[in-house]
């Protein structure tokens, strides 16, 4: 802040009226030049910051959407564009508990079963509690079953039995991923050459036979990328 002083010595002496149009004009252009300066030098300030802010906006969008490694692991696992496993949470989880042993009514990293694991998934990163069993996951109310793999969405639970038939019992469910990939924890040995938590290919024999039904359950938060 400028503070103008006259000091005590001076003495102004206004003959006319027009001399002392001629003072207050003076008055008038040194307050408006401090005035002035003092805005530009607050504007100049203003547009530093704002660049700064900027920049620090930038960097923040640019590690936004930097890939990060488990988008890149599990885009190749899927087939699918890294950018596309934009739910990170849900990898995450499946990445903690990948290779975990099955096991029939397990519920522990040292043996679990698939509706245990479905059940898990939904708790875990959704924050909805569903039924216990496949059968009771199947049946139950809120679960919208339809047919055809085609309609799957990521987020669906998957049904099976060794009918492929709704009349039989509900001996087996996943959960879709995207491009006909799904998660579950298994009996049956897959690629890695053992059973629990592992990725499977729904096209792929014996879960192409076994495929019941999908089923959307409405009650959760769906953030993720629909394949």
């Amino acid at each position: 802040m400028f503070v103008v002083k006259l000091l005590p010595s001076t003495r102004l002496r206004l003959s006319s009226s027009s001399a002392a149009s001629d003072v207050y004009n003076g008055q008038f252009f040194l307050f408006i030049s401090i005035v002035g300066a003092m805005s530009c030098g607050g504007s100049k300030k203003a547009e530093q910051e704002a660049l700064a802010q900027a920049r620090r906006d930038s960097i923040a969008l640019a590690k936004q959407n930097a890939i990060q490694p488990i988008q890149k692991k599990y885009g190749a696992i899927l087939g699918i564009p890294p950018k596309k496993i934009n739910n990170v949470p849900l990898f995450e989880f499946i990445d903690d508990w990948m290779n975990a042993p099955y096991k029939l009514g397990g519920n522990t990293k040292q043996g679990i079963d698939c509706s245990y694991f479905t059940q898990y998934i939904f708790h875990d990163v959704y924050g909805n509690l569903i039924e216990r069993t496949a059968q009771k996951q199947f049946d139950a109310p809120d679960t919208n079953k339809f047919k055809g793999q085609h309609n799957l969405k990521q987020g669906d639970l998957i049904f099976f039995n060794n009918k492929g038939s709704e009349r039989n019992e509900i001996t087996h469910v996943g959960f879709y991923l995207g491009n006909n990939r799904f998660v579950h924890s298994t009996s049956r040995r897959g690629n890695s050459g053992g059973n629990g938590v592992q990725i499977s290919d729904l096209t792929k024999q014996p879960w192409k036979r076994m495929f019941v039904a999908g089923g959307k359950k409405p009650k959760f938060s769906n953030n993720t990328t629909e394949n």
